[in-house]
């Protein structure tokens, strides 16, 4: 395991290290849909047998440890908490930089995790059948035409789930996001005012969304949650400090704490007792509840000092590139031992998730970065004499200061 490196001056380790946390549920989600009795518990709660293991991991509490795709919510609204931060604080941010920087920031790595998820289907063919469950099942015979590989690593070309590497479904509403993001800056400085209107506006969107099955209108209110987070973060430190400094302050905020998972999760606690639109409201309540988890670690202090050890920093710095190599490993080693050994999958897939993660994270995802930033220089295109100027004044400081260090020398002592 490598040393974290020092978070950048503004950035909060601890959001570093929720979306480790998310990026390793998702994981632990995928690697638990190998077990047939999960997948098929998954599917339906008919018949789930009370304290089976189908029971504890999709009914009870304990869902919120296999709670994948509601934390991949958890990934939007950090995105819309982080992304508007510079933007904001800025007096004239520079667009022009912006874009080149944040697609190739996500695409590079992006057409990377294809081809590794079109190398790992070549060498273990995905022929799991309906013996391994209905999730395995699924994930047989995809498409590595060429024409698709291409659709997939675009991102943006589609919001269908892909079959290659299923995951990049939600890389096409970061992209989408990322885009949009000037009116997203727009949308953060209004929400300054009548905060809890638009929050309850988002939130009515996007259980809409979840009604009527409209996937920009179930998706992006989280991103946009996470900008109105982002836009009144200071004064919402504020009203934390002074919760906090109340006599039932730490009750309040260990309330919240668990408020937030509470709601991610609340589908499925109450999932046998719903259905038709009553259970797609039930499930469009993981949107505050992703959005009450990114406020209460970016607010409350305690809860930040337990995210940032070591593990779990270094867990956040490789997230991005887990997330995206994941999933063909685990369906990989799913099929190797089959169903019935899914325990030494999980035993394999894991660490050699982990493994490739942190290799993706430092042969892919970095160099990356460093090729975006020399992009978004090159789009800025500042005027030359700028540049001219500000080299003039390096060069006409070093002069003073090797004169004076002469005069220094030079001087008769005292």
């Amino acid at each position: 395991m490598t040393d974290p490196r020092p978070a950048p001056p503004g950035r909060l380790l601890a959001l570093d290290a929720l979306r480790g946390v998310a990026a390793l549920i998702v994981l632990v989600h995928h690697v638990s849909m190998t077990v047939p009795a999960i997948s098929a518990a998954y599917e339906s709660s008919d018949g789930v047998a009370l304290w089976s293991v189908g029971w504890w991991t999709t009914l009870s509490p304990l869902k919120i440890l296999f709670a994948g795709p509601e934390f991949v919510l958890v990934f939007f609204v950090l995105s819309g908490f982080v992304l508007v931060l510079s933007p904001l604080a800025a007096t004239a941010y520079n667009w022009r930089s912006y874009f080149p920087r944040r697609i190739i920031r996500l695409a590079v790595p992006v057409v990377v995790s294809v081809a590794l998820a079109a190398a790992w289907i070549a060498l273990v063919p995905r022929t799991g059948g309906d013996a391994g469950g209905a999730w395995l099942a699924r994930q047989d015979d995809p498409n590595v035409g060429l024409a698709n590989l291409l659709s997939e690593a675009s991102v943006i070309g589609s919001t269908n789930r892909p079959d290659v590497n299923p995951p990049l479904w939600s890389l096409a509403w970061e992209m989408w996001f990322s885009l949009l993001l000037p009116a997203g800056v727009l949308l953060a400085a209004a929400t300054r005012r009548w905060t809890p209107i638009w929050a309850a506006v988002l939130i009515a969107v996007s259980g809409f969304g979840y009604v009527e099955h409209i996937e920009p209108l179930m998706y992006l209110p989280a991103f946009a949650l996470g900008t109105l987070l982002a836009a009144n973060v200071d004064a919402l430190r504020a009203r934390g400090a002074a919760l906090t400094a109340h006599r039932w302050g730490t009750v309040a905020w260990v309330g919240l704490t668990a408020l937030g998972p509470l709601l991610l999760i609340a589908h499925w606690l109450v999932r046998p007792l719903v259905s038709g639109p009553w259970g797609d409201l039930t499930l469009a309540l993981r949107v505050p509840g992703a959005v009450l988890i990114v406020a209460v670690v970016a607010l409350w202090p305690p809860l930040q000092r337990p995210l940032t050890v070591r593990p779990l920093v270094w867990l956040g710095s490789i997230s991005f590139s887990l997330y995206l190599v994941h999933f063909p490993i685990v369906v990989a080693f799913g099929n190797i031992f089959g169903p019935s050994r899914w325990w030494l999958a999980a035993l394999v897939s894991v660490p050699l998730s982990l493994l490739l993660a942190q290799l993706m994270y430092r042969w892919v995802e970095l160099p990356s970065q460093r090729f975006a930033s020399w992009a978004g220089r090159a789009a800025a295109h500042p005027s030359r004499p700028a540049r001219l100027t500000r080299a003039a004044r390096v060069t006409r400081a070093a002069r003073v200061t090797r004169a004076a260090r002469s005069a220094q020398r030079a001087a008769p002592p005292a």
